[in-house]
């Protein structure tokens, strides 16, 4: 980038009105993702962890409210953070989307950052030393998965697909419980966040490469990455296999009767797969599942 285009850029950053850059704040903290989570948090609340008790009552904890909220500020915090990290690739990958360094600037970004990460450890603060512990590893997870570990191979993906289910991890240590059923749930959660992780840096190539980035596609090739896709997505079937005979009762066995179609969907779709198009059908696959997911414990 030219030193000419580099103001003109900073001059439309300074020139964005306060609800242009609120706007695009929204847009950079990827509120459809935090809002998914939040209601998962809550319907795994109701239906899964407290379901013996009335829904009003689960509802009434004001401190459920307080350890959701907190993960909300800590989540949006991660997002930006990993925005600021990742700049560079997402102006190759997606720069009609991007709006850090074009509307929002450098400082406005790391000043949101920090406010939303005060936030998120200041409430947990007041829901006991163990969340509040959790909840301090899993911010600072955050940050060493967007300074560190998003470049490395494998470690990438995984950290990542741990950090996706670590929010439910926090509910239940609020409630100090966890069931079989609640483990393999999780469990599949992660396995098929993983798998599309790993579909992701697929679509992503193109950038990866730009900016030397060793993802798995790179280091082990498009035909190779494909067979590690194909074992994923089998193995993302076991804890469907697992949780079945306990929800064999329940409506949500028909979530996962759709999302084992999808999946062997998604499995006929990836042998012919080849360019960045055919990716990225199946990556739109694994995100209907995931949304799916969180929906279907309103089922359970």
């Amino acid at each position: 980038m030219s030193s000419i285009d580099f103001k003109q850029q900073t001059f439309k950053v300074n020139k964005a009105p306060i609800l242009v850059k609120l706007l695009a704040m929204l847009s950079l903290v990827r509120w459809y993702n935090v809002l998914l989570v939040t209601i998962g948090l809550y319907l795994s609340s109701v239906f899964m962890l407290q379901d013996y008790l009335p829904k009003l009552q689960v509802l009434k904890d004001f401190s459920l409210h307080l350890n959701i909220l907190a993960i909300a500020f800590l989540i949006m915090a991660g997002y930006i953070i990993n925005a600021f990290y990742d700049f560079e690739k997402d102006m190759i990958n997606h720069p009609e989307t991007t709006v850090f360094g074009t509307v929002i600037s450098k400082r406005f970004c790391l000043n949101s950052y920090i406010f939303f990460l005060f936030a998120g450890i200041s409430i947990s603060c007041l829901l006991g030393w163990k969340v509040c512990f959790f909840n301090v590893f899993f911010s600072t997870g955050l940050w060493i998965y967007s300074h560190k570990l998003r470049k490395k191979p494998l470690s990438g993906e995984l950290g990542a697909s741990l950090l996706t289910v670590a929010p439910f991890a926090s509910i239940s240590i609020h409630y100090m419980q966890i069931n079989s059923t609640i483990f393999l749930f999780v469990c599949y959660i992660f396995a098929i966040t993983f798998t599309r992780e790993v579909i992701k840096k697929m679509v992503s190539l193109k950038g990866d490469l730009i900016v030397k980035e060793k993802s798995i596609p790179i280091l082990f090739g498009i035909r190779k990455t494909k067979y590690i896709i194909l074992i994923l997505m089998l193995l993302s079937l076991a804890p469907i296999a697992f949780i079945f005979p306990s929800i064999l009762s329940k409506p949500i066995v028909y979530y996962f009767g759709l999302s084992f179609c999808m999946i062997v969907c998604s499995l006929y779709l990836l042998k012919f797969a080849k360019t960045i198009t055919h990716f990225n059908k199946i990556n739109n696959i694994y995100k209907i599942i995931i949304i799916l997911a969180v929906f279907s414990i309103f089922l359970y």
